[in-house]
């Protein structure tokens, strides 16, 4: 430590010594800053371009996830209640078997979903037709006295 401090205490004293040898070149601090200026403007606007680029892709990950999960979560439970409409209205029999498309049970229940969660159904482009598949898909899910 006192070694550092010494070395540093001869180069201040050698700068302080020989200042007289270099009057002539020396250059204002508002120069410097008017030199470097330009430089550092640049690098701190690019430094701020990407900050404000990353958080912004931050915040739409964050975002889309959320409306992911808002859709799907309301995609399932119009499908969870679409499945005991068509249980209702067609009965506990159609449990495990395939309907036909052209049921008017499946039918009502395909435009429950539909009417139910539109947004979901177009965030994710699902036709009637699978809306038909997914609904006999949760058919073995549901429970016989619902």
């Amino acid at each position: 430590m006192k070694h550092n401090f010494s070395r540093g205490l001869a180069a201040a004293l050698l700068i302080f010594v020989s200042a007289p040898a270099f009057a002539q070149t020396e250059v204002a601090a508002e120069g410097i800053h008017n030199v470097l200026q330009p430089y550092l403007l640049a690098v701190v606007s690019v430094i701020a371009t990407a900050i404000v680029g990353w958080l912004a892709e931050l915040m739409r990950r964050k975002f889309n996830l959320d409306i992911d999960a808002s859709h799907r979560e309301a995609l399932q439970t119009a499908l969870t209640n679409g499945a005991g409409l068509l249980i209702g209205k067609a009965g506990t029999a159609i449990a495990g078997k395939k309907l036909d498309l052209k049921s008017a049970a499946l039918a009502e229940a395909v435009n429950y979903v539909l009417q139910a969660v539109p947004d979901a159904i177009r965030y994710f482009g699902i036709t009637p037709e699978a809306v038909a598949e997914k609904l006999q898909a949760k058919l073995p899910q549901i429970p016989a006295n619902a």
